[in-house]
């Protein structure tokens, strides 16, 4: 990361071992400034998530989502992960997980942090918590969406902030010439674009972003993306990628390519493993 950033006392805790990138890892390169920003990202999409089928009427009762809430906040790296595996093999659909389980119990974090009941760092560390939950599920809700081979589609969009679009531009055109259905997306703000791709749901994202200052609007854009759309495979490209080659690491994206021609690879490459799970769940 860029200099200026420091770790955090009380938030070098272990690793979930079940996700591959959250919050709590960032801990140890964020100030607390930025901690706050991405931890209120993820309660406030989570908490205000709605979901877009009915959900059964035996839902998580007070006394579970207390437990789960607790558990976020606890010292117990897997407690909340825990809690929600076991819900899964109760039979609890990845929806209600979602928008009832996790939605209000992040929704209660919210509210303790606001009255003080919990501290910013508990709440940080809970929020990374339920960012890695929504990360080991993403193939939970990718297999409940793909009913078919999906199409040669992607969405193309300018990191907020990121005043050239251009390179976009043309990497849209490219694979359109090569057959896909791109759509562009270029200069909108953070919610802006969020409640864009939101409302798009694609299978596929590629983000373009040229200077290291924008590793944290970066970083930011996708913590939400992922929340509100948890199934999403997202490939950050552009000279960003030059400058730090781990970028895709660091801002959880899947992948990061610094030439069109590893873009094009990578769209393709995820594209057929889509098309291989799609034709083993027909």
């Amino acid at each position: 990361m860029t200099e200026g950033y420091h770790p955090i006392p009380g938030l070098l805790v272990p690793q979930v071992a079940r996700a591959h990138e959250h919050l709590e890892r960032r801990g140890t390169a964020l100030p607390v400034a930025a901690l706050r920003v991405l931890a209120r990202e993820v309660i406030l999409r989570v908490s205000r998530s709605e979901s877009p089928v009915a959900l059964p009427p035996d839902l998580p009762g007070n006394a579970a989502i207390e437990h789960l809430c607790d558990a976020l906040l606890s010292q117990d790296d897997t407690a909340a992960a825990d809690l929600v595996q076991t819900a899964r093999l109760d039979g609890m659909s990845a929806d209600t997980i979602y928008h009832a389980y996790l939605a209000e119990a992040a929704r209660r974090l919210g509210t303790r942090w606001d009255r003080d009941e919990a501290t910013a760092a508990e709440v940080i560390l809970g929020a990374g918590r339920i960012y890695a939950i929504l990360r080991d599920l993403r193939s939970v809700f990718l297999a409940e969406r793909l009913t078919a081979p999906p199409g040669a589609e992607a969405v193309f969009a300018s990191v907020p902030g990121e005043v050239h679009g251009i390179g976009a531009t043309i990497a849209a055109d490219t694979m359109r010439r090569k057959g896909w259905d791109i759509s562009l997306r270029l200069g909108l703000g953070h919610d802006a674009l969020v409640s864009e791709i939101a409302r798009m749901q694609p299978a596929m994202l590629g983000l373009s972003a040229s200077l290291p200052s924008m590793t944290f609007a970066t970083a930011r854009l996708i913590v939400a993306l992922r929340i509100r759309c948890p199934h999403i495979w997202i490939l950050v490209a552009g000279q960003i990628v030059g400058h730090d080659p781990d970028i895709a690491r660091i801002v959880d994206a899947d992948a990061s390519a610094a030439t069109m021609d590893e873009a094009a690879a990578l769209l393709e490459g995820h594209l057929a493993d889509l098309t291989r799970l799609a034709v083993q769940r027909m």
